[in-house]
């Protein structure tokens, strides 16, 4: 290629000079042909940049904390602190469980301390003793049943189906009782299809110093209301009362609901509840 001389024109010079960029420029020219070539071919690409990609997964994997952590740190704390309030709607429930879950344990831990130093110092010879231990309640049960004695306040008898009254017994009249019928029924229900349990039943609803002890039977149900504590010996012993007055005084087909026979059910209520001792 010959260089410019003195008397070339500027044409010739313009044409010099791009021959001169075209054989400097021609092998970047070439790379940025291959560059996008692969670009636009994705197996090229990901051949090129997976393993890229990989390495540094890789070093994040081993060295995440101390590259972040400090971030991360803050982001979390600045975030629990703005947050406090759902945090504590969030977590509630679950503690709220936990909580009882714990004090029913450490109350049945108590009791068996009771039971087991009463029998270390209670005179075990004497009749009165010996009968108690063998066809008795254990003195646990008789000194726990003392702090927090279970009391029935109401019963009411509810057809399943429907949630119409059956019959009811109360030691103080209340408002509408057909109403508080059908409220049981909805929470019932409510439950029992939230929780999707299949042919289980809700047996306990809690209000504060409340309780409503539920006992379910196929076309109808008892919902007991008390307060305070029952043990599952007392439940059981509820629900077996509970079915013996159902066995007596409530006849077979419940379909037909008329106040003929919610006055006769609710007059066996009171009969059979007005004195009642759930311990005995």
């Amino acid at each position: 290629m010959n260089l410019p001389s003195s008397s070339t024109s500027p044409e010739e010079e313009a044409q010099l000079l791009k021959q001169l960029r075209q054989v400097l420029l021609s092998e970047d020219r070439e790379a940025l042909a291959a560059i996008r070539e692969m670009l636009e071919d994705e197996a090229q690409l990901s051949e090129k940049v997976s393993p890229i990609i990989r390495q540094h997964l890789a070093f994040l994997k081993e060295n995440f904390h101390e590259e972040y952590g400090v971030i991360i740190e803050e982001i979390v704390s600045k975030k629990l602190s703005e947050s406090q309030d759902e945090i504590v709607n969030m977590i509630f429930p679950k503690l709220n469980t936990i909580i009882k879950k714990f004090i029913t344990a450490q109350f049945q831990i108590l009791k068996e301390g009771i039971d087991t130093q009463i029998k270390t110092v209670q005179n075990r010879f004497s009749p009165k003793n010996l009968f108690n231990r063998f066809f008795g309640p254990s003195d646990s049960d008789i000194v726990l049943s003392q702090l927090d004695h279970p009391e029935v306040h109401e019963v009411y008898l509810v057809q399943r189906e429907s949630g119409l009254l059956l019959g009811s017994y109360a030691k103080e009249k209340n408002t509408d009782q057909d109403v508080i019928a059908g409220m049981l029924t909805a929470i019932k229900s409510f439950a029992e299809d939230a929780f999707n349990r299949g042919k289980e039943d809700l047996e306990m609803i809690q209000y504060e110093n409340y309780k409503i002890f539920l006992h379910n039977l196929p076309s109808y149900y008892f919902a007991v209301a008390m307060t305070g504590s029952i043990s599952t010996s007392e439940k059981e012993n509820l629900s077996n009362k509970l079915i013996t007055f159902a066995q007596e005084n409530v006849p077979f087909d419940t379909t037909n609901v008329n106040s003929t026979l919610t006055d006769r059910i609710s007059t066996a209520l009171a009969k059979h509840f007005v004195h009642f001792n759930i311990q005995e």
